[in-house]
């Protein structure tokens, strides 16, 4: 089978199959175009031509691109993947998936904002108009909930449960969780809804448009991720945070200040959406508060 036959095979796959997002999807493909272009450009048609001496030369092609860690973990996680596809199905001979290991993750810290930081960010942005009481919302709804951009922008009206004060959100994989609002996201988002009908206004028709996400821009379409994090450039710098700080971050906070105040990693892995523990692991180094906390109650002379 051909290169170009094999990756639609694969990504069909993926979409019909294994159920994966469309930027899961997307994520995939872009990394398997960019193998598929280089070995076409090396005169390689067919996967059954694929062994373990060219898949290295093409590991020292993308060192020009100078990738991050995670970035490569990625790559090599989605070529992993494609060879056991093309294993299972045999369409190669070679098993190229046994053969490749994942490189170490380096750890990171992440950036993120303390408590005071999230009060002063959000209490800076004005509400005096539409615009201000949506942004309100949405900032308000990252810090409660911890959600990620994607799972935020594609929540929907039928998923949010104002009564038990609870919003069902999709993470990876299209694997859903239940995310939780506090009084003051709650309100906050109250006050959206209550206005949000007035994005869906079109002027030119005179009537109403429809759409079921939940937040929404000045046109009645759904907000992307990429303006939620202009967005969040426009309130910090009016809070005058000098941070490299991204709606991420906010998530980061969000774990951070949850085990500070005495929340079980297990606890926050759930709320968080982490498959493997591990990936939480990395918020208990910023666990200084409850850490200075046990030392003057436990400690025998601490006092």
């Amino acid at each position: 089978m051909n290169i170009e036959e094999s990756l639609n095979l694969y990504l069909r796959y993926l979409k019909y199959e294994k159920n994966l997002t469309p930027n899961t999807i997307l994520s995939y493909n872009n990394d398997l175009l960019l193998m598929k272009d280089y070995l076409i450009k090396n005169k390689i048609y067919d996967v059954k031509e694929m062994t373990l001496s060219i898949f290295r030369n093409f590991l020292k092609f993308l060192d020009k691109y100078q990738y991050s860690n995670r970035t490569i973990i990625r790559k090599f996680s989605s070529y992993i993947n494609y060879f056991k596809f093309l294993e299972q199905n045999s369409l190669i001979d070679v098993q190229l998936s046994q053969k490749i290991s994942l490189p170490k993750i380096e750890k990171r810290f992440y950036n993120f904002l303390s408590e005071s930081e999230i009060n002063n960010l959000l209490e800076t942005i004005d509400e005096q108009d539409n615009f201000g009481i949506r942004g309100r919302a949405i900032f308000e709804l990252f810090y409660s909930t911890g959600a990620r951009i994607s799972e935020l922008v594609n929540i929907t009206l039928d998923k949010i449960d104002i009564k038990n004060k609870e919003i069902e959100v999709f993470g990876k994989g299209r694997k859903s969780r239940i995310v939780y609002l506090n009084d003051i996201s709650l309100e906050k988002l109250s006050q959206y809804l209550n206005i949000r009908s007035q994005f869906l206004f079109d002027k030119k028709n005179n009537n109403y448009k429809k759409n079921n996400y939940l937040f929404l821009n000045k046109n009645g379409g759904s907000l992307s991720s990429r303006f939620i994090r202009i967005l969040l450039d426009k309130y910090l710098k009016k809070a005058e945070i000098n941070k490299k700080i991204s709606p991420h971050s906010i998530r980061h906070s969000f774990a951070s200040h949850m085990l500070q105040e005495g929340a079980g990693i297990r606890e926050v892995q759930e709320l968080l959406g982490h498959e493997n523990i591990s990936t939480t692991q990395i918020y208990t180094h910023l666990n200084l508060k409850k850490l200075k906390k046990d030392y003057e109650k436990f400690h025998p002379r601490a006092n």
